[in-house]
C-alpha cells in the first residue's frame, strides 16, 4: 500500500491511500469513529460513503487525465447496495467517457469482496 500526495484536505481527514494492482488503481479508506453514521450498527455515515467515492472518482481522473486542472462535480449518481461497517473500505473507477469538457466516471466500493460492493456510483465532472 502506498500512500499519496493529498489533493485536498478531505483526503487526510477520510484517511485514503493508493493500492497499486496489476490493472487498476484500487483506493482504500481507513475508517474510525469520527466517519461513523449508525452507532447501533457501526456503519460508516453514507455521506462519507459518497465523499469517498467522489474523490476516488476524482483522484483517477487526474491520475488518467495527467493535466493540473481543477475538475467540478456536476452530478453523483450513487447506489447504496448494503451497510458499509466501520473496517477498511476499498474503491476502484472506471473512466467511461472522457471528453474535452467532461468526464463521466463508474465507482464501486467494497469491503468484504470486489465482487460484493457495497455501494456504486456514476459521477459526471466538469474539466
Amino acid at each position: 500500500m502506498t500512500q499519496f500526495m493529498e489533493h485536498k484536505p478531505i483526503d487526510q481527514w477520510l484517511d485514503i491511500s493508493q493500492i497499486k494492482s496489476s490493472d487498476d488503481n484500487i483506493y482504500q479508506m481507513s475508517p474510525s469513529d469520527k466517519h461513523l453514521g449508525n452507532p447501533a450498527i457501526r456503519a460508516i455515515h453514507g455521506g462519507v460513503v459518497t465523499t469517498f467515492m467522489e474523490r476516488v472518482a476524482e483522484i483517477e481522473l487526474s491520475n488518467h487525465s495527467k493535466t493540473s486542472k481543477d475538475t467540478k462535480l456536476i452530478s453523483t449518481n450513487v447506489d447504496f447496495l448494503r451497510s458499509a461497517k466501520l473496517e477498511p473500505l476499498f474503491g476502484s473507477a472506471k473512466i467511461i467517457k472522457l471528453g474535452r469538457r467532461l468526464a463521466v466516471i463508474d465507482v464501486y466500493a467494497w469491503q468484504d469482496a470486489i465482487d460484493i460492493p457495497v455501494a456504486k456510483a456514476t459521477l459526471s465532472l466538469k474539466l
